[in-house]
């Protein structure tokens, strides 16, 4: 099957970007170079395409009860107008199926934007079979819309010529809103640290908001800037550090789970916590400017203490990262060898994400 196109894609390539396959999806990868995007993003706003993400409605008097007996957050933590990351899980294992966002818009009204939102799409309708939100209705709202993020240290400014309410946002909010003349919705987000904004528009208004983003110097960013900027903040990624027989607790997202609620896949994860964490997620800083890729093993005296998942060179610390998944029994600041298919790479076990002044 060829993998699906965004629905501006010919805007991105328009642009510039070096295209790529990911996820059944053809995404940019890049447009005047990872390096300089990243720097954009350090010291401006950069705009990115992030509509391979699902969409999916939940609404109706049921629709509070529905997403809160199928995910792994308490809706009780926030409110109408917030936004909150959260999990579904396997029901068998505990392991994640998928990490979303879940935008509370109104009060009978809920946006997911899931990763696989078949898989989303799919819980929620066999809660509903259960009699769980019977009287709501769930539903793909993925076709003829685009996701846009807003990040960086310029993005509040930039987002204030767009919608100045939208600009003022705290932390995890969401607003409906309109902009570039039809009515669409804006949340806040938290990417590398710093406060940016999605935008859930129309496929018509998202193109001219785009145009009007690149043309005031907002700086289109790829895939390739993205992942720098994740491994650096210990984003876990599905795939991963995240996917099935890993748990959200494993992977250092214990916030995102209330186990004093009843969730799909409760069970299953209570049992996995009760029997002892047998990995921790952890930084792997490399003494380096070779950055380990995934699959490589963290070696300790020459035996096995756990496997890279992500790795990248860091512009932040001038240095291979890595992240990986290790024993608990390893404790921070021990040196580690990491073995890759073109020799061995002495690192360091540390932090998720790595403290500012372990850089150089």
């Amino acid at each position: 099957m060829s993998p699906r196109r965004l629905p501006l894609h010919d805007e991105h390539v328009g642009l510039g970007a070096r295209m790529t396959e990911s996820g059944g999806w053809t995404l940019p990868l890049e447009y005047t170079g990872a390096f300089q995007e990243y720097r954009a993003h350090r010291r401006g706003a950069v705009v990115w395409d992030a509509s391979d993400l699902g969409s999916v409605r939940v609404a109706g008097p049921g629709a509070f009860a529905l997403v809160q007996r199928t995910f792994t957050n308490d809706l009780r933590r926030t409110g109408p107008g917030r936004s909150q990351y959260t999990f579904l899980l396997s029901a068998s294992d505990g392991g994640v199926v998928d990490d979303l966002i879940v935008w509370w818009v109104r009060d009978d009204l809920f946006l997911l934007t899931p990763g696989r939102p078949d898989a989303v799409l799919a819980a929620l309708r066999s809660g509903q079979d259960t009699g769980t939100g019977a009287d709501c209705a769930v539903s793909d709202v993925s076709h003829g819309r685009v996701l846009l993020a807003v990040q960086g240290e310029e993005a509040r400014a930039r987002m204030s010529g767009l919608d100045a309410e939208a600009a003022r946002l705290g932390p995890s909010r969401v607003r409906e809103t309109r902009i570039g003349g039809a009515p669409g919705y804006v949340a806040t987000t938290r990417f590398g640290g710093q406060t940016g904004f999605e935008l859930h528009l129309p496929a018509a208004a998202a193109r001219t908001v785009h145009r009007r983003l690149v043309g005031e110097g907002v700086v289109p960013a790829g895939l390739a800037m993205r992942e720098t900027h994740r491994v650096e903040a210990g984003v876990p990624r599905h795939g991963h550090e995240l996917g099935p027989g890993i748990t959200p607790l494993e992977a250092g997202c214990a916030a995102a789970v209330a186990l004093d609620t009843e969730f799909t896949g409760r069970a299953a994860l209570l049992a996995a916590h009760r029997r002892g964490g047998r990995r921790i997620l952890r930084s792997v800083l490399m003494g380096s400017r070779r950055p380990p890729s995934p699959g490589d093993p963290v070696l300790l005296a020459d035996e096995p203490v756990g496997t890279i998942t992500s790795g990248n060179y860091s512009p932040r610390h001038h240095r291979g990262l890595g992240l990986g998944f290790v024993h608990p029994e390893v404790p921070l600041g021990t040196g580690v060898t990491v073995r890759t298919p073109h020799g061995d790479l002495d690192g360091e076990v540390t932090t998720v994400p790595v403290a500012r002044e372990a850089a150089r």
